[in-house]
């Protein structure tokens, strides 16, 4: 290997993140180590001050830099710092050579978060300073861990927590946005494995990274999404610039917000159609109508029948009070998932099986309603591209 190639192994790699995540990053740094450190000086004299705040600082990288991480997450940052000090203090009292004691604390720490799935590596900084801290750690002994530890803990967590979570691209801890939405082997993921057998689920990622047997500092769902979009981009480069608005149904029907519900039934039996936009006077989307609107005003265990239960429904009141939808403005769905007529086709898979839907309205630049995709549009357009 030339000495140019081993230079580029140690050279830094470009970086993927914007200019304006950084300085957040950094601000929200600013302010947590700000915050211990007005609460460590209540505790802790000028000696003793910098050992705490320094593996606090540690901290701050992870839980504001790299939030989504393994590492950064509430459970790897309360329990490693708790875990590493009571370690840390037992093994100070326990032995009095610094350099023993000292080396001790850092590697049962270690060993103790990987055992308790809570590896932190400024945890091992806060071992080491329950041991070298100086006499006013020292003389705290196990109360170390309350006062300043744990008060620092739960300082910067709540900070965390606030600034990790007001971002739309951030959210703390890691998937808490997609908690009802990600199940392993969920019904939606059996549907994705028998649609698209060529995405990466996070069973087969757990299996890879056991078979590696290392610890690898990115979450099993960021790195499948990882996968799944290098696998879409590469679909993208395969497919070609094939848009939405190439293969929508522009003749789109849509109604109106105070339409009658028995003039959308009429409608969709005579144009066989199962769903309708409902749009404002100036073409915005404001929800969809669909053939499961109607079905969810029938009651199964109902007495009447399931026939007269729909022609109830579907037949206006002639009374001037109802408790019943009588226009699509009361009937319809809402909020409605549109698609944009210059998104790739390829976007539209995650809409269709994410959200359960058979019907995409497609919005122009200015969000008005100019086309509708269904899953049997998309199929057409990928035996197109076959052929």
């Amino acid at each position: 290997m030339s000495f140019m190639k081993y230079v580029k192994l140690f050279a830094a790699k470009p970086s993927t993140v914007s200019i304006n995540e950084k300085l957040i990053s950094s601000l929200a740094g600013l302010a947590g180590i700000a915050s211990i450190m007005l609460v460590s000086q209540q505790f802790l004299d000028s000696e003793g001050l910098p050992w705490v705040v320094a593996s606090m600082g540690a901290s701050a990288v992870l839980l504001f830099a790299v939030p989504n991480g393994p590492l950064s997450q509430p459970w790897s940052f309360v329990v490693g710092h708790l875990l590493s000090a009571f370690i840390g203090i037992s093994v100070a009292k326990l032995v009095h050579d610094p350099v023993i004691a000292s080396s001790l604390a850092v590697s049962l720490a270690i060993f103790a978060m990987y055992l308790s799935s809570s590896l932190h590596p400024p945890g091992g900084a806060t071992a080491l300073t329950a041991v070298m801290g100086g006499s006013a750690i020292t003389e705290l002994g196990y109360w170390y861990m309350l006062t300043p530890i744990s008060i620092n803990l739960l300082v910067m967590l709540i900070w965390a927590l606030i600034v990790n979570n007001l971002l739309a691209n951030r959210c703390y801890p890691n998937g808490i946005r997609d908690v009802n939405k990600v199940q392993d082997l969920s019904t939606s993921d059996k549907t994705m494995r028998m649609e698209r057998p060529d995405l990466i689920h996070r069973s087969d990622l757990h299996m890879a990274l056991t078979e590696i047997d290392a610890f690898v500092d990115v979450s099993e769902d960021e790195l499948t999404k990882i996968f799944n979009l290098t696998q879409m981009h590469a679909l993208k480069k395969k497919t070609g610039d094939v848009l939405c608005r190439d293969i929508m149904t522009s003749s789109v029907i849509a109604v109106d917000y105070d339409t009658d519900v028995e003039y959308i039934w009429m409608l969709m039996m005579e144009k066989r159609v199962h769903a309708f936009p409902v749009v404002d006077k100036v073409g915005h989307v404001l929800g969809i109508v669909s053939l499961s609107d109607f079905l969810k005003q029938i009651k199964i265990k109902s007495n009447s029948s399931i026939i007269k239960q729909l022609s109830d429904f579907i037949i206006k009141t002639k009374d001037s009070h109802t408790d019943k939808p009588e226009y699509a403005g009361h009937l319809m769905s809402k909020p409605v998932i549109t698609i944009n007529k210059n998104q790739h086709i390829l976007d539209l898979f995650e809409l269709f099986y994410t959200h359960n839907i058979h019907h995409i309205p497609v919005i122009d630049d200015n969000k008005k309603l100019i086309g509708i995709i269904t899953p049997k549009d998309l199929l057409l357009a990928f035996q197109n591209l076959v052929h």
